[in-house]
């Protein structure tokens, strides 16, 4: 909780901010060990396939934007998870996700035909995404 709140700060005092990710949700889009750069931004300027890191109960999240319930409600989902989150509160909403580093170098993260169907595949087989990530870190 004290990483995140520090996260907030430099977001909000420089426009911008580093942070690693973690899990596998958002596979292969972002990979564990990934860095993104966060801007800051309001769930208005945000848009439907967007990257958002939002925080719920002292944590913080890294999904897609999948529908806008309204100017201030965002719907976010993990890539590879097959259910939507709760809807995501323009004041729980921490940034949007402008850059992505993977082993020092930009990769590209927006969501092409490749990785929409990568993902809907690990949303049916775990055991697919878990040999992705073994070959990709070999």
């Amino acid at each position: 909780m004290l990483r995140t709140e520090l996260a907030a700060q430099v977001l909000h005092g420089f426009g911008t901010a580093r942070i690693r990710v973690q899990g596998t949700s958002m596979l292969p889009s972002l990979r564990p060990g990934d860095e993104i750069e966060l801007q800051p931004a309001s769930a208005h300027e945000i848009r439907i396939g967007d990257v958002i890191a939002y925080r719920r109960t002292g944590r913080l999240f890294v999904h897609r934007v999948i529908k806008k319930n309204s100017p201030r409600e965002l719907v976010t989902r993990g890539d590879t998870l097959t259910q939507p989150d709760a809807p995501v509160s323009e004041s729980e909403v921490f940034g949007l996700v402008s850059a992505v580093q993977r082993d020092g170098k930009s990769v590209n993260f927006h969501n092409s035909f490749a990785q929409r169907s990568a993902a809907a595949l690990f949303r049916c087989s775990q055991l697919c995404a878990a040999v992705f990530l073994k070959v990709v870190t070999l």
